[in-house]
Parts: structure tokens; sequence; C-alpha cells
């Protein structure tokens, strides 16, 4: 896929099948993933891969709990987490997180860079992705850590659920962009 195209293509996917994704092509993503430039060439990332739509439904009763004791400042998202049947990871087949694997200044800007390389990898192979933003706070609780794997040093950044997607969502309208030329 040409990256302009994907670029103008690529969308948040929340509807996923049931078939899994290949470990194979999840290292592929991951290596597409690692060539985003960061901060003096530090590569501060570390990928926690979360496999199966079953364990992801179990989790996601864990981190609705979590939001709703820990409601986001000024959003509706209480109202999706009480609904029993949303689904914070969206039925996907794998959870990735990406993780800052030390605390330097950049290294949370550079995991995301990274995160938009596997995310665009990833719709060019045909696969949808999600970033759950929401998931964030409670995939940095130290019992949750433990229970996913995550070393403890590590502070989660991007939570993107990746699987195949039932169908594309359609485009959505961009904001002319807000720009100031200094000369």
């Amino acid at each position: 896929m040409e990256l302009t195209e994907a670029l103008r293509t690529r969308r948040a996917v929340r509807e996923f099948t049931a078939e899994t994704v290949d470990e194979a092509v999840i290292a592929e993503l991951i290596g597409a993933a690692i060539l985003a430039p960061s901060a003096i060439n530090l590569q501060p990332w570390g990928f926690t891969i979360v496999p199966g739509s079953e364990r992801l439904h179990k989790l996601s009763t864990e981190a609705k709990q979590h939001i709703l004791s820990h409601p986001p400042t000024g959003s509706p998202i209480a109202t999706y987490a009480a609904d029993p049947a949303f689904d914070i990871f969206h039925g996907a087949s794998a959870l990735i997180v990406i993780s800052a694997v030390d605390g330097k200044r950049q290294s949370s800007e550079d995991c995301c860079l990274a995160a938009e390389n596997f995310m665009l990898a990833a719709h060019a192979k045909g696969l949808g992705t999600c970033w759950i933003g929401l998931a964030r706070p409670w995939l940095n609780e130290p019992e949750v850590k433990a229970e996913l794997g995550i070393p403890a040093e590590w502070h989660p950044v991007a939570p993107i659920v990746l699987g195949h997607p039932r169908a594309l969502p359609s485009a959505t309208s961009r904001h002319r962009p807000k720009v100031v030329w200094s000369r």
C-alpha cells in the first residue's frame, strides 16, 4: 500500500472478526514500529503482547471497573463502562501495549511515534487497530502490570488492539489545520 493511501484510509477499528493474528505478523508489525525515530536514538520502547479475544474480554471487565472507580474528568465514558455489554477492547484478537522502558523526557513521545508506525503497518496488511487510551491508567497499575507480565519499571503509553476488521469504518472529515507561519 502506498504511504499516502495508508494515511488517508487508516481508521480506528472497533469491530473485529474472531480470526486471530499470526505471531509472525505481529513480529513484522513490531519490526515496523521500531523503525520510528527516537530522541538521540534511545529507542525507549518495549512491547507486551496480550493475545486472545476471550482473555481480553475478561480483562475488559477489570479495566471498566478501574474506569468507573477513577472516571476521567468531564468524559462521558463512564456511561459506556457501566454497560455490561461494552467491551473496551472491542473483541480484538490481541492487545499490544507499547511502553516507555525508561523515564527519559522524550520516551513517551517516542513510543507514540512507534505506535503510529505499528498502526499504519497493520493497516497496510489489511488488519485493524484502535488505540485504547482509556486503558492506559489501568495498565499502569502495579497489579495489572504484574498480571500481564509488564515489567514494573515500564510505563505503558500506547495500548493498541489488533485484529481482522469486520469492515473498515468510513472516513471522517478533518478540520482545516491551524497553521502559523513565523517569518
